[in-house]
């Protein structure tokens, strides 16, 4: 009776069909042991077409996982909550935010630079407003399965478990670095990638910082092994970590990366597999570490010679280039002086402490003073 329950819902409900949703459904569709999706949307003429569009293209590769349009508004908690209780999904991935980081990009490049040094932490509304309203919502009906949540999850998962809706873990960020720091190994020592295995503790500011930058990043923990050889001495790891960034796309183009870190982690969920990988925002903590994923969900696991409370401080201090002081008990999040002056210059926005039920409002105005400025700026052009 139980497998027949578990067989007749839905293994994973992919939250937003955008560039990286998008991605994660396509990905998704086409893994081992995938036989039932829901991929929900706002847009329900998007969201069914890109459905049709997933299974067909399964299809083509001989894969035929039931896939289901649900159409969903975040903003509603009562109507999300209706919504996961009569679905009752083994997992949710959530890839919805009211504003993509990558869109900064567009502005001129002195812009951007001077906006870059306050972090993405001020930003953190836009990713927050959503994740925090779909955590209200598996609060209200007693859903039980495990969350993947982007949106700079380095951040917004710590913010969440300071008011007990932390999700199981994040994607991405800290899982950019893992795979091209086994590619750069593999080429410059002439073994297979599959034979590098890489033992890490950055936070999202890191993975930012180093595609632009080889010194100056904060403190963070890298252990190379090559087989049961310790690499790590035979490389610099600032210029490693600086010429691997670089090779990679960032901005949109990522997205096929981001979503195979989130799939990577949906499968090792809901087949318990135990698997050793990387993640941001485990157990509501700040920044990425080193885990094991399985049923249970994603346990940090510190690398030989790091306790949990030295890899704690490492990312709190990322989390300090990412633009945020400290998270306070009741989630509230306080601002670095520079972020906050940097904010004020260039966007008009007094970064006050942003309090959790705040989150809605500080993220319209951020949006809105982005759109100001960035019309501003093609005017001027």
């Amino acid at each position: 009776m139980v497998e027949e329950d578990q067989m007749n819902r839905p293994q994973v409900l992919v939250g937003g069909l955008g560039g990286l949703g998008g991605w994660v459904l396509e990905l998704l569709a086409r893994s081992e042991g995938i036989s039932y999706l829901i991929g929900a949307d706002l847009n329900e003429e998007w969201g069914r077409r890109k459905v049709a569009n997933v299974a067909a293209g399964a299809i083509l590769q001989g894969r035929y996982p039931r896939l289901e349009f649900a159409k969903m508004d975040l903003q509603d908690v009562d109507g999300c909550a209706e919504i996961i209780d009569r679905l009752q999904p083994q997992l949710i991935l959530n890839c919805a935010t009211l504003q993509t980081w990558w869109v900064r990009k567009a502005l001129p490049p002195q812009i951007t630079e001077r906006l870059d040094k306050a972090g993405s932490g001020p930003w953190l509304p836009t990713h927050l407003a959503l994740s925090r309203k779909l955590m209200l919502a598996q609060r209200a009906c007693g859903w039980q399965g495990h969350v993947i949540n982007s949106g700079i999850p380095d951040i917004s998962n710590a913010v969440l478990a300071k008011r007990g809706l932390a999700p199981t873990m994040g994607l991405g960020n800290i899982d950019l670095l893992i795979p091209v720091l086994r590619m750069g190994v593999a080429r410059e020592l002439q073994v297979p990638a599959r034979n590098v295995r890489v033992y890490g503790v950055f936070h999202h500011y890191h993975v930012s910082h180093f595609r632009k930058h080889a010194s100056g990043a904060p403190p963070y923990f890298l252990r190379l092994m090559v087989g049961d050889q310790d690499v790590t001495e035979r490389f610099d790891a600032n210029l490693l970590l600086h010429q691997v960034s670089r090779e990679r796309f960032s901005g949109e183009p990522l997205n096929p990366v981001v979503a195979s870190s989130g799939v990577k982690n949906a499968l090792a969920l809901l087949h318990d597999t135990g698997l050793l990988t990387h993640a941001a925002g485990p157990q509501g903590l700040p920044g990425g570490y080193p885990v094991r994923v399985g049923g249970s969900g994603a346990q940090v696991v510190p690398p030989a010679g790091l306790t949990l409370k030295k890899a704690l401080a490492i990312n709190e201090a990322g989390q300090r280039g990412d633009g945020i002081e400290r998270i306070e008990e009741d989630g509230t999040v306080v601002y670095t002086t520079q972020a906050i002056d940097i904010m004020k210059e260039l966007l008009g926005i007094d970064l006050a402490p942003l309090r959790f039920d705040d989150c809605d409002e500080r993220a319209a105005e951020l949006i809105a003073r982005f759109r100001a400025l960035a019309g501003n700026q093609e005017k001027r052009a």
